[in-house]
């Protein structure tokens, strides 16, 4: 006997809580005897052989549909339990995994449409990576740095796979805009120097 999640929600909802005991069990009865598609294919008189009760089959459906549709026929004496594919497999069915293609399956065989919501794919970030080290030297240079800077800061980042850390560098301007302010900081101005060596000349 196949396994499968049971909705034990239903016990707090007011459609089902309405329902006669009967129809209640007939309800828990095709859902545990429909096959892993949710088709169920009518069997009236073992279900009321069991209870010991007659059942009709048209009223159940005009009661359990009230409000939303909950059970649908599909002809042939078969029925087709609308929310059972979302409740046991989610909103996407994959046709690489097995058992999701058995149901993909059993569904066109029936004639089922069955719209599954597709996930929306995040959308990549478009990276955008320098072309050549005269790119970034024309960059550098633009921003007031020069053109060895520019060339150490291609080749850095290409070493490194143009990541920082362990994340792809997202915006290599940014990234270079950043390198330009250390670069700045860390060595002195060339005008300050040439001052100070002038400074020393004279002395």
């Amino acid at each position: 006997m196949p396994k499968r999640f049971t909705d034990t929600e239903k016990w707090s909802e007011d459609w089902f809580l309405e329902l006669s005991n009967a129809h209640k069990l007939f309800w828990i009865y095709i859902c545990d005897n429909c096959n892993h598609a949710g088709v169920f294919k009518l069997n009236k008189k073992m279900f009321e052989f069991l209870i010991g009760t007659d059942i009709n089959p048209e009223q159940f459906l005009l009661i359990v549909n009230d409000g939303k549709e909950r059970v649908k026929t599909i002809g042939k004496g078969k029925w087709y339990i609308v929310d059972f594919i979302k409740f046991q497999y989610g909103e996407v069915l994959n046709p690489s995994s097995a058992v999701h293609a058995s149901v993909i399956k059993i569904l066109k065989d029936n004639k089922i449409d069955y719209k599954s919501k597709t996930k929306k794919r995040k959308k990549s970030s478009t990276i955008k990576l320098p072309k050549s080290t005269t790119e970034v030297a024309e960059y550098f240079q633009e921003k007031g740095s020069n053109k060895k800077e520019g060339e150490n800061f291609f080749y850095f980042y290409e070493s490194k796979g143009w990541k920082v850390g362990d994340n792809p560098m997202k915006n290599w301007k940014m990234a270079a805009s950043g390198w330009i302010n250390r670069y700045k900081k860390e060595v002195p101005n060339s005008d300050y120097l040439n001052s100070q060596l002038d400074a020393m000349k004279e002395q």
